[in-house]
Protein backbone atom coordinates (compact mmCIF):
# COMPACT_ATOMS: atom_id res chain seq x y z
CA UNK A 1 0.00 0.00 0.00
CA UNK A 2 2.96 2.45 0.67
CA UNK A 3 4.30 1.62 -2.93
CA UNK A 4 1.09 2.75 -4.08
CA UNK A 5 1.21 5.26 -2.52
CA UNK A 6 4.51 6.83 -3.36
CA UNK A 7 4.06 5.83 -7.20
CA UNK A 8 0.56 8.02 -7.22
CA UNK A 9 2.27 11.02 -5.54
CA UNK A 10 5.07 10.71 -8.29
CA UNK A 11 2.75 10.85 -11.44
CA UNK A 12 0.78 14.09 -9.78
CA UNK A 13 4.05 15.65 -9.02
CA UNK A 14 5.19 14.67 -12.95
CA UNK A 15 1.93 16.21 -14.47
CA UNK A 16 1.79 19.33 -12.15
CA UNK A 17 5.75 19.79 -12.61
CA UNK A 18 5.36 21.66 -16.23
CA UNK A 19 2.77 24.38 -13.87
CA UNK A 20 5.06 25.29 -11.32
CA UNK A 21 5.64 28.95 -11.34
CA UNK A 22 6.77 30.14 -7.88
CA UNK A 23 8.41 33.01 -6.76
CA UNK A 24 12.23 33.37 -6.76
CA UNK A 25 13.48 32.26 -3.27
CA UNK A 26 14.88 35.35 -1.84
CA UNK A 27 18.03 35.59 0.24
CA UNK A 28 17.19 35.83 3.63
CA UNK A 29 18.62 38.10 6.66
CA UNK A 30 17.99 37.62 9.65
CA UNK A 31 19.22 40.97 11.25
CA UNK A 32 17.40 42.97 8.89
CA UNK A 33 15.29 44.78 11.40
CA UNK A 34 14.52 47.89 10.17
CA UNK A 35 14.53 47.07 6.14
CA UNK A 36 14.88 50.98 5.56
CA UNK A 37 17.28 53.17 3.75
CA UNK A 38 20.69 53.15 5.54
CA UNK A 39 23.03 55.87 6.94
CA UNK A 40 25.63 55.20 4.84
CA UNK A 41 23.23 55.73 2.08
CA UNK A 42 24.54 54.91 -1.21
CA UNK A 43 28.30 54.99 -0.19
CA UNK A 44 29.39 57.66 -3.01
CA UNK A 45 27.50 55.89 -5.63
CA UNK A 46 29.50 52.32 -5.55
CA UNK A 47 26.19 50.75 -3.64
CA UNK A 48 23.57 51.08 -5.81
CA UNK A 49 26.16 49.98 -8.81
CA UNK A 50 27.36 47.16 -6.99
CA UNK A 51 23.66 46.18 -6.36
CA UNK A 52 22.49 46.50 -9.99
CA UNK A 53 25.32 43.98 -10.26
CA UNK A 54 23.96 41.39 -8.02
CA UNK A 55 26.26 42.13 -4.77
CA UNK A 56 24.49 43.13 -1.91
CA UNK A 57 26.91 44.27 1.53
CA UNK A 58 24.84 44.91 4.73
CA UNK A 59 26.08 46.15 8.45
CA UNK A 60 23.83 46.50 11.33
CA UNK A 61 24.77 47.14 14.83
CA UNK A 62 22.38 45.49 17.62
CA UNK A 63 22.45 47.11 21.23
CA UNK A 64 20.80 46.18 24.31
CA UNK A 65 21.45 47.81 27.79
CA UNK A 66 19.68 45.71 30.49
CA UNK A 67 19.13 45.25 34.15
CA UNK A 68 17.70 43.31 36.58
CA UNK A 69 15.99 45.60 39.12
CA UNK A 70 14.59 42.34 41.59
CA UNK A 71 14.28 38.90 42.09
CA UNK A 72 16.54 36.32 40.06
CA UNK A 73 19.87 35.10 40.92
CA UNK A 74 20.69 38.64 41.87
CA UNK A 75 20.43 42.34 40.62
CA UNK A 76 22.73 44.30 38.08
CA UNK A 77 22.70 45.58 34.62
CA UNK A 78 24.75 44.55 31.28
CA UNK A 79 25.59 45.49 27.70
CA UNK A 80 25.58 43.34 25.58
CA UNK A 81 26.33 44.09 20.94
CA UNK A 82 26.16 42.54 17.87
CA UNK A 83 27.61 43.67 14.75
CA UNK A 84 26.40 42.08 11.68
CA UNK A 85 28.43 42.23 8.26
CA UNK A 86 26.99 40.07 5.47
CA UNK A 87 27.85 39.74 1.86
CA UNK A 88 25.11 38.52 -0.73
CA UNK A 89 25.87 37.97 -4.02
CA UNK A 90 23.55 37.01 -7.04
CA UNK A 91 25.48 35.39 -9.51
CA UNK A 92 23.06 35.27 -12.10
CA UNK A 93 23.68 39.19 -12.47
CA UNK A 94 26.99 39.22 -11.21
CA UNK A 95 28.91 36.26 -13.67
CA UNK A 96 25.38 35.02 -15.62
CA UNK A 97 25.05 31.62 -13.92
CA UNK A 98 21.72 31.53 -13.62
CA UNK A 99 19.65 30.42 -10.63
CA UNK A 100 23.15 30.71 -8.28
CA UNK A 101 23.84 32.79 -5.38
CA UNK A 102 26.54 32.99 -2.65
CA UNK A 103 26.44 34.46 0.94
CA UNK A 104 28.37 34.90 3.99
CA UNK A 105 27.90 36.72 6.92
CA UNK A 106 29.88 37.16 10.04
CA UNK A 107 29.08 38.41 13.65
CA UNK A 108 30.58 39.87 16.28
CA UNK A 109 28.90 39.80 19.86
CA UNK A 110 30.26 41.57 22.37
CA UNK A 111 29.67 42.54 26.44
CA UNK A 112 27.65 40.26 29.14
CA UNK A 113 24.07 37.96 29.02
CA UNK A 114 22.22 39.78 31.73
CA UNK A 115 20.09 36.56 31.94
CA UNK A 116 23.35 34.30 32.57
CA UNK A 117 24.88 36.87 35.41
CA UNK A 118 22.46 38.25 37.06
CA UNK A 119 18.92 35.74 36.88
CA UNK A 120 19.84 32.54 36.03
CA UNK A 121 16.70 32.05 33.28
CA UNK A 122 15.88 29.55 30.15
CA UNK A 123 14.40 32.05 28.20
CA UNK A 124 17.27 34.69 28.19
CA UNK A 125 16.41 38.52 27.59
CA UNK A 126 18.45 39.27 25.42
CA UNK A 127 18.01 37.79 21.90
CA UNK A 128 21.76 38.84 20.86
CA UNK A 129 23.51 37.90 24.02
CA UNK A 130 26.10 35.68 23.72
CA UNK A 131 29.97 34.50 24.33
CA UNK A 132 31.86 37.32 23.11
CA UNK A 133 33.75 36.16 19.49
CA UNK A 134 33.53 36.65 15.94
CA UNK A 135 31.57 34.02 14.34
CA UNK A 136 30.95 33.25 10.64
CA UNK A 137 27.02 32.83 11.18
CA UNK A 138 26.64 31.90 7.32
CA UNK A 139 28.34 30.30 4.65
CA UNK A 140 26.99 29.26 1.68
CA UNK A 141 26.16 28.21 -1.83
CA UNK A 142 22.66 28.07 -3.15
CA UNK A 143 21.01 26.83 -7.28
CA UNK A 144 17.54 27.19 -7.72
CA UNK A 145 15.69 25.05 -10.81
CA UNK A 146 12.61 25.47 -13.16
CA UNK A 147 12.09 28.82 -12.11
CA UNK A 148 13.05 28.68 -8.80
CA UNK A 149 10.69 26.31 -7.51
CA UNK A 150 13.60 24.29 -6.49
CA UNK A 151 16.24 25.50 -4.05
CA UNK A 152 19.46 24.18 -3.00
CA UNK A 153 21.94 24.66 -0.52
CA UNK A 154 25.02 23.86 0.68
CA UNK A 155 27.39 25.01 3.35
CA UNK A 156 27.54 26.33 6.83
CA UNK A 157 23.98 27.26 7.57
CA UNK A 158 21.79 28.38 10.83
CA UNK A 159 18.33 26.74 10.68
CA UNK A 160 16.51 29.85 12.29
CA UNK A 161 17.47 31.75 8.51
CA UNK A 162 14.32 30.06 7.40
CA UNK A 163 12.83 27.82 9.51
CA UNK A 164 10.76 28.73 13.04
CA UNK A 165 10.83 31.85 11.48
CA UNK A 166 8.04 34.39 13.30
CA UNK A 167 8.32 38.11 11.75
CA UNK A 168 6.14 40.15 14.13
CA UNK A 169 8.03 37.89 17.00
CA UNK A 170 11.61 39.60 15.70
CA UNK A 171 10.33 42.96 17.31
CA UNK A 172 10.98 41.53 20.67
CA UNK A 173 13.98 41.76 22.93
CA UNK A 174 13.27 38.72 24.31
CA UNK A 175 14.68 35.42 22.76
CA UNK A 176 11.80 33.11 23.55
CA UNK A 177 10.06 34.68 20.82
CA UNK A 178 12.93 34.79 17.99
CA UNK A 179 14.68 31.38 18.70
CA UNK A 180 11.81 28.79 19.74
CA UNK A 181 12.52 27.31 23.10
CA UNK A 182 10.88 24.18 22.36
CA UNK A 183 13.90 23.45 19.99
CA UNK A 184 16.15 25.36 21.52
CA UNK A 185 15.93 23.98 24.83
CA UNK A 186 15.70 20.10 23.84
CA UNK A 187 18.79 20.01 21.19
CA UNK A 188 22.87 19.83 22.20
CA UNK A 189 23.91 23.68 22.69
CA UNK A 190 21.06 25.26 21.37
CA UNK A 191 21.23 23.66 17.78
CA UNK A 192 22.55 25.73 14.89
CA UNK A 193 20.66 28.71 15.94
CA UNK A 194 21.84 32.11 16.38
CA UNK A 195 24.61 32.66 17.16
CA UNK A 196 26.29 29.32 16.13
CA UNK A 197 25.59 27.82 12.31
CA UNK A 198 26.57 24.23 11.43
CA UNK A 199 27.45 22.76 8.18
CA UNK A 200 24.43 21.01 6.11
CA UNK A 201 21.85 21.00 3.03
CA UNK A 202 18.72 22.47 2.68
CA UNK A 203 16.38 21.61 -0.21
CA UNK A 204 13.33 24.04 -0.82
CA UNK A 205 10.26 23.17 -3.08
CA UNK A 206 7.29 25.67 -4.08
CA UNK A 207 4.61 24.49 -5.66
CA UNK A 208 2.96 27.19 -5.88
CA UNK A 209 3.35 30.66 -4.54
CA UNK A 210 1.58 30.33 -1.67
CA UNK A 211 3.00 27.45 -0.17
CA UNK A 212 6.83 26.41 0.86
CA UNK A 213 8.22 23.07 1.76
CA UNK A 214 11.59 23.43 2.83
CA UNK A 215 13.77 20.48 5.04
CA UNK A 216 17.55 20.66 6.06
CA UNK A 217 20.28 18.00 7.12
CA UNK A 218 23.07 19.53 9.70
CA UNK A 219 25.27 19.01 12.01
CA UNK A 220 23.07 18.34 15.05
CA UNK A 221 25.46 19.65 17.98
CA UNK A 222 27.38 22.52 17.38
CA UNK A 223 29.08 22.26 20.61
CA UNK A 224 29.41 25.30 23.19
CA UNK A 225 30.01 28.45 22.32
CA UNK A 226 33.05 29.18 24.20
CA UNK A 227 34.45 25.66 22.43
CA UNK A 228 33.27 26.49 18.98
CA UNK A 229 34.20 30.68 18.86
CA UNK A 230 33.95 30.52 15.13
CA UNK A 231 31.71 28.24 14.04
CA UNK A 232 34.34 25.83 12.03
CA UNK A 233 34.50 23.34 14.61
CA UNK A 234 32.58 20.18 12.68
CA UNK A 235 32.21 17.34 13.49
CA UNK A 236 30.75 14.21 11.55
CA UNK A 237 30.87 11.65 14.15
CA UNK A 238 28.31 10.57 17.01
CA UNK A 239 29.33 13.59 19.03
CA UNK A 240 28.47 16.29 16.45
CA UNK A 241 25.25 13.92 15.91
CA UNK A 242 22.52 14.71 12.63
CA UNK A 243 19.93 17.44 12.56
CA UNK A 244 16.92 16.68 10.04
CA UNK A 245 14.48 19.71 10.46
CA UNK A 246 11.21 19.86 8.26
CA UNK A 247 8.77 22.90 7.69
CA UNK A 248 6.30 23.66 5.51
CA UNK A 249 4.67 27.11 5.44
CA UNK A 250 1.50 28.99 3.62
CA UNK A 251 1.44 32.36 3.05
CA UNK A 252 -2.08 34.57 1.94
CA UNK A 253 -2.66 37.79 1.03
CA UNK A 254 0.75 39.08 0.55
CA UNK A 255 -0.05 40.03 -3.16
CA UNK A 256 -0.38 43.92 -3.76
CA UNK A 257 -4.28 43.45 -4.86
CA UNK A 258 -5.46 41.07 -2.48
CA UNK A 259 -8.47 41.99 -0.27
CA UNK A 260 -7.71 40.09 2.60
CA UNK A 261 -5.37 40.68 5.37
CA UNK A 262 -1.78 39.03 5.22
CA UNK A 263 -0.81 36.40 7.18
CA UNK A 264 1.86 33.12 7.75
CA UNK A 265 1.04 29.48 8.77
CA UNK A 266 4.17 27.02 9.55
CA UNK A 267 4.22 23.29 10.89
CA UNK A 268 7.46 21.66 11.42
CA UNK A 269 9.29 19.00 13.20
CA UNK A 270 12.64 17.97 13.74
CA UNK A 271 14.83 14.97 14.69
CA UNK A 272 18.43 14.75 15.94
CA UNK A 273 20.84 11.57 16.92
CA UNK A 274 24.16 12.27 18.43
CA UNK A 275 25.69 10.72 21.50
CA UNK A 276 24.30 10.92 25.06
CA UNK A 277 25.77 12.90 27.82
CA UNK A 278 29.05 11.10 29.30
CA UNK A 279 29.66 10.78 33.13
CA UNK A 280 28.04 13.04 35.93
CA UNK A 281 25.43 14.84 34.23
CA UNK A 282 24.05 18.56 35.16
CA UNK A 283 20.36 18.64 35.53
CA UNK A 284 19.07 22.10 34.91
CA UNK A 285 16.62 24.55 32.74
CA UNK A 286 18.48 25.09 29.89
CA UNK A 287 19.88 23.46 26.69
CA UNK A 288 21.90 20.21 27.16
CA UNK A 289 25.08 19.97 26.45
CA UNK A 290 24.86 16.46 24.59
CA UNK A 291 21.85 14.36 23.69
CA UNK A 292 21.27 11.04 22.19
CA UNK A 293 17.97 11.52 20.51
CA UNK A 294 15.77 13.94 20.32
CA UNK A 295 12.24 14.97 18.38
CA UNK A 296 9.84 17.50 18.61
CA UNK A 297 6.42 19.70 16.86
CA UNK A 298 6.05 23.19 15.98
CA UNK A 299 3.27 25.20 14.99
CA UNK A 300 3.44 29.03 14.15
CA UNK A 301 0.43 31.37 12.68
CA UNK A 302 1.72 35.08 12.01
CA UNK A 303 -1.57 37.19 10.66
CA UNK A 304 -2.03 40.60 10.44
CA UNK A 305 -5.54 41.48 12.35
CA UNK A 306 -5.71 44.93 11.38
CA UNK A 307 -4.76 47.47 8.55
CA UNK A 308 -5.76 51.34 8.86
CA UNK A 309 -7.38 53.08 5.95
CA UNK A 310 -5.23 55.17 3.64
CA UNK A 311 -5.36 57.56 1.44
CA UNK A 312 -2.87 56.67 -1.64
CA UNK A 313 -2.67 54.46 -4.99
CA UNK A 314 -4.55 51.83 -5.57
CA UNK A 315 -2.22 49.23 -6.33
CA UNK A 316 -4.21 46.71 -7.74
CA UNK A 317 -5.53 49.15 -10.95
CA UNK A 318 -1.92 50.89 -11.30
CA UNK A 319 -3.57 54.12 -11.99
CA UNK A 320 -4.23 56.97 -9.72
CA UNK A 321 -7.54 56.92 -8.25
CA UNK A 322 -10.10 59.57 -7.64
CA UNK A 323 -8.69 62.82 -5.94
CA UNK A 324 -9.55 61.92 -1.85
CA UNK A 325 -10.22 58.59 -2.36
CA UNK A 326 -10.00 56.31 0.71
CA UNK A 327 -8.20 52.81 -0.31
CA UNK A 328 -7.42 49.91 1.81
CA UNK A 329 -5.60 46.49 0.83
CA UNK A 330 -4.72 43.13 2.21
CA UNK A 331 -1.15 44.16 1.13
CA UNK A 332 -1.21 46.85 3.63
CA UNK A 333 1.94 48.70 1.50
CA UNK A 334 2.32 51.31 4.55
CA UNK A 335 2.79 48.16 6.92
CA UNK A 336 0.69 50.42 9.18
CA UNK A 337 -1.60 48.12 11.50
CA UNK A 338 -2.03 45.43 14.06
CA UNK A 339 -0.47 42.11 13.76
CA UNK A 340 -0.25 38.87 16.04
CA UNK A 341 1.76 35.89 16.25
CA UNK A 342 1.03 32.23 18.13
CA UNK A 343 3.61 29.76 18.33
CA UNK A 344 3.26 26.30 20.29
CA UNK A 345 5.46 23.51 19.72
CA UNK A 346 6.08 19.84 21.62
CA UNK A 347 8.78 17.44 22.65
CA UNK A 348 7.20 13.59 23.09
CA UNK A 349 10.50 12.18 24.39
CA UNK A 350 10.23 11.08 28.08
CA UNK A 351 13.65 12.48 28.56
CA UNK A 352 13.72 15.98 27.59
CA UNK A 353 13.95 19.29 29.13
CA UNK A 354 10.95 21.10 28.30
CA UNK A 355 8.04 19.11 26.82
CA UNK A 356 5.56 22.19 25.66
CA UNK A 357 6.31 26.14 24.93
CA UNK A 358 3.56 28.20 23.68
CA UNK A 359 3.68 32.34 23.15
CA UNK A 360 1.32 35.00 22.17
CA UNK A 361 2.42 38.30 20.91
CA UNK A 362 0.80 41.58 19.38
CA UNK A 363 2.62 44.40 17.71
CA UNK A 364 0.71 47.44 16.55
CA UNK A 365 2.74 49.66 13.63
CA UNK A 366 2.08 53.49 13.92
CA UNK A 367 -0.31 53.80 16.48
CA UNK A 368 0.82 57.26 17.52
CA UNK A 369 -0.17 60.05 14.72
CA UNK A 370 2.76 61.29 12.57
CA UNK A 371 5.19 58.54 14.10
CA UNK A 372 4.18 55.58 11.45
CA UNK A 373 7.18 53.78 11.69
CA UNK A 374 7.36 53.10 15.92
CA UNK A 375 5.91 50.09 16.90
CA UNK A 376 4.40 48.93 20.25
CA UNK A 377 4.51 45.40 21.29
CA UNK A 378 3.54 43.09 23.70
CA UNK A 379 3.85 39.32 24.28
CA UNK A 380 3.81 36.72 26.82
CA UNK A 381 5.56 32.86 26.41
CA UNK A 382 5.39 30.03 28.56
CA UNK A 383 8.12 27.31 28.91
CA UNK A 384 6.41 24.09 30.10
CA UNK A 385 9.66 21.67 32.14
CA UNK A 386 9.33 18.11 31.91
CA UNK A 387 7.99 15.48 34.27
CA UNK A 388 11.43 13.81 33.62
CA UNK A 389 13.35 16.86 34.54
CA UNK A 390 10.81 17.99 36.89
CA UNK A 391 11.49 14.90 39.15
CA UNK A 392 14.88 14.78 38.88
CA UNK A 393 15.43 18.66 39.81
CA UNK A 394 13.19 17.94 42.74
CA UNK A 395 15.93 15.06 43.72
CA UNK A 396 18.49 18.11 43.64
CA UNK A 397 16.58 19.66 46.38
CA UNK A 398 15.04 23.12 44.59
CA UNK A 399 11.47 23.27 45.24
CA UNK A 400 8.71 24.13 42.90
CA UNK A 401 9.80 22.97 39.43
CA UNK A 402 7.44 23.25 37.15
CA UNK A 403 7.64 26.28 34.01
CA UNK A 404 9.33 29.52 33.13
CA UNK A 405 7.26 32.04 31.50
CA UNK A 406 7.77 35.53 30.72
CA UNK A 407 5.69 39.10 29.17
CA UNK A 408 7.45 41.55 27.38
CA UNK A 409 5.94 45.07 26.49
CA UNK A 410 8.38 47.24 24.10
CA UNK A 411 8.20 49.93 22.04
CA UNK A 412 10.42 50.49 18.59
CA UNK A 413 11.31 54.52 18.28
CA UNK A 414 12.46 55.17 14.56
CA UNK A 415 14.84 57.74 15.38
CA UNK A 416 15.80 58.49 11.48
CA UNK A 417 15.16 55.79 8.47
CA UNK A 418 17.78 53.86 9.71
CA UNK A 419 17.94 54.08 13.23
CA UNK A 420 15.88 52.86 15.93
CA UNK A 421 15.60 53.04 19.67
CA UNK A 422 13.83 50.72 22.15
CA UNK A 423 12.63 51.04 25.15
CA UNK A 424 12.10 47.12 26.82
CA UNK A 425 10.30 45.77 30.01
CA UNK A 426 10.21 42.22 30.99
CA UNK A 427 8.82 40.31 33.92
CA UNK A 428 10.19 36.70 34.00
CA UNK A 429 7.89 33.99 36.52
CA UNK A 430 10.29 31.22 37.97
CA UNK A 431 13.31 32.46 36.80
CA UNK A 432 15.19 28.41 35.65
CA UNK A 433 11.80 26.69 36.07
CA UNK A 434 11.58 26.60 39.82
CA UNK A 435 11.11 28.64 42.69
CA UNK A 436 14.53 28.89 43.82
CA UNK A 437 14.72 32.43 42.78
CA UNK A 438 12.21 35.17 42.95
CA UNK A 439 10.26 36.91 39.79
CA UNK A 440 12.62 39.05 37.52
CA UNK A 441 12.19 42.41 36.62
CA UNK A 442 14.10 43.25 33.81
CA UNK A 443 14.38 46.79 32.59
CA UNK A 444 16.07 48.03 29.36
CA UNK A 445 16.36 49.72 25.68
CA UNK A 446 17.84 48.31 22.55
CA UNK A 447 19.28 50.60 19.52
CA UNK A 448 19.50 49.08 16.18
CA UNK A 449 21.60 51.21 13.53
CA UNK A 450 21.65 49.86 9.99
CA UNK A 451 24.69 51.31 8.18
Amino acid sequence: MRRVFYIVGLCMLFEAWPCLHADPLTIPDSFNLLSQPRIAGEFLGYRPKAETNGVVLTLQSISDMLGNTTGGASQGGTYSGLLNLGLAVDLQKAVGWEGASFKNSWIWLYGNDVSQKYIHNALTASSVAGYPAFRCSELWFQQNFLTDAVSLRGGLIGVDTEFMVCDTGNLFVNSAFSLLPIFVLNVPNGGAVFPMATPGLRLALQPCSWLTLRTAFTQGNPFEQQNNLHNFNWNFGKSGGLLNINEAAAIWNKDPGSKGLPGTAKVGCWFQTGEGPQGEVNFSYGSPTAVAYSSGFYGIIDQQLYAPVTKGLEPSSGKNPVAGKDTQTGSNASGKGLSSFVQMGFDPQQVCVSSFYADVGFAYTGLIPSRDADKLGLSFGYAQMSNYLQNKVSESGLCGASFESVAELTYSIRLAPAIALQPDLQYILHPGGTQQYGNALVVGVRAVVDF
